[in-house]
C-alpha cells in the first residue's frame, strides 16, 4: 500500500558534478509533475517526467534539481580584449566631449559591454542524462519507500477504524431483537388503552406486528456488512498498488449499506450506532484518497511497449539468423 504524501532529498559530488535534487509529493486525483531545472538541464526535461511517470501513478509531484559542472568554471572564462579597447576610447572620447570624469570606467565597461564572457562549451547530453538517470532512479527508490511507510501507517489507522466499525455492528445486532419487541409492547400498551370502546381481533395485531418486523429487518444489511468487512480485511493485508481503487468501492458500498440501515431502524440506539458509524468511515474515505494506484491506460501502455519491445527482439534475432 503505497501513500501519494512523500519526500526525499539526494545530495551528490564528484570530481566533475555538485547534483542536489528533491522530490515531494501531496494528494492528487491524477499526476501532475512540477519540474524545476537549471537552463543547462532543459534538455532533460521530457527525459525526467518520462522517467517520474514510470514509477509514480497518482499525485502532484514538485521536483527540482541543482545541477553544476565543475568543468565550467573560471578558467572558461574569455576577454575580448578588441571589445574592450574600443568602448574604452569610447568612453575616453565621451569624458573629452563632456569635460567630466566616469567614477570608475573599468567597472562600468566590464558590467555593461560584455567584455568578460563564459566560453561556449558544448553540453553533452549523453554524460548528463547519464548522471542524472543514475541519481534519479535512486533518488525515486528512497522516494517511493517513504511512500510505502506513510501507506503502512494508513494501514495500520484502516485496521483500526474498521474494528470499530465491527464492534459498532455487533452492539447492532445486539439491539435488533428488541426492535420488533418494543414496537409489539407500544402497540399492546395503544391496543390495552382504547379497548374499553373498539373490539380488536388477535390476528389483525399479529398481522400488523409482521409487517413492522418486515419492513425494519436489517439481517440482509448486517450480512452485507459483515462480508465487505472480511473483503476489507483482505485488502488491508495485502501489497497491491491498484488496491486503492478497489478499497474506495468497498467503502462506497458500505456506506450504502449502514444509510439503508439508518432509514430501516425505528430504535434510537440503532440510529445513534448508524451515525457513530458513518463517522469513523467518512474518516476512512477521506484518507482512502491519499492511497495511490495505478491508472489502467498507464499500465496497458506499459505492456503494450513491453509486447513490442519484445517483437522488434525477435524480429531482429530472425533476421540475422
Amino acid at each position: 500500500m503505497r501513500s501519494m504524501t512523500g519526500y526525499s532529498k539526494l545530495n551528490y559530488e564528484d570530481e566533475n558534478y555538485v547534483i542536489n535534487m528533491e522530490i515531494k509529493s501531496v494528494n492528487n486525483k491524477n499526476l501532475a509533475t512540477k519540474i524545476k531545472l537549471p537552463y543547462n538541464l532543459n534538455l532533460l526535461e521530457s527525459f525526467i517526467r518520462a522517467e517520474i511517470a514510470s514509477q509514480i501513478s497518482r499525485g502532484s509531484i514538485d521536483f527540482r534539481i541543482e545541477f553544476e559542472n565543475k568543468n565550467e568554471s573560471l578558467k572558461n572564462l574569455k576577454y575580448d580584449e578588441n571589445l574592450a579597447k574600443s568602448c574604452m576610447d569610447i568612453l575616453n572620447k565621451m569624458e573629452e566631449d563632456f569635460n567630466d570624469k566616469f567614477s570608475n570606467k573599468l567597472d562600468f565597461l566590464v558590467r555593461n559591454f560584455g567584455v568578460i564572457s563564459q566560453k561556449d562549451l558544448e553540453t553533452d547530453e549523453e554524460k548528463y542524462k547519464e548522471i542524472i538517470d543514475l541519481k534519479l532512479k535512486e533518488l525515486l527508490q528512497n522516494f517511493i519507500k517513504t511512500k510505502v511507510e506513510e501507506g503502512n501507517r494508513l494501514r495500520v489507522f484502516f485496521k483500526e477504524q474498521l474494528s470499530i466499525l465491527k464492534s459498532k455492528l455487533e452492539q447492532v445486532k445486539e439491539l435488533r431483537p428488541q426492535v420488533v419487541e418494543n414496537y409489539k409492547q407500544r402497540l399492546l400498551n395503544n391496543i390495552n388503552s382504547i379497548r374499553a370502546d373498539i373490539n380488536f381481533n388477535e390476528e389483525d395485531i399479529l398481522k400488523e406486528v409482521l409487517l413492522f418486523s418486515d419492513r425494519v429487518d436489517i439481517t440482509e444489511e448486517i450480512s452485507r456488512l459483515e462480508s465487505h468487512f472480511k473483503q476489507l480485511e483482505h485488502e488491508f493485508k495485502i501489497d497491491e498498488i491498484s488496491q486503492g481503487k478497489k478499497i474506495e468501492f468497498i467503502f462506497q458500498e458500505v456506506f450504502r449499506e449502514f444509510n439503508t440501515m439508518g432509514v430501516k431502524s425505528n430504535m434510537y440506539e440503532i440510529s445513534k450506532l448508524v451515525v457513530e458509524s458513518k463517522n469513523e468511515l467518512e474518516k476512512m474515505r477521506e484518507q482512502i484518497m491519499n492511497i495511490e494506484w495505478f491508472n489502467l491506460l498507464l499500465a496497458s501502455h506499459k505492456c503494450f511497449k513491453s509486447s513490442k519491445m519484445l517483437f522488434q527482439h525477435l524480429w531482429t534475432s530472425q533476421q540475422v539468423s
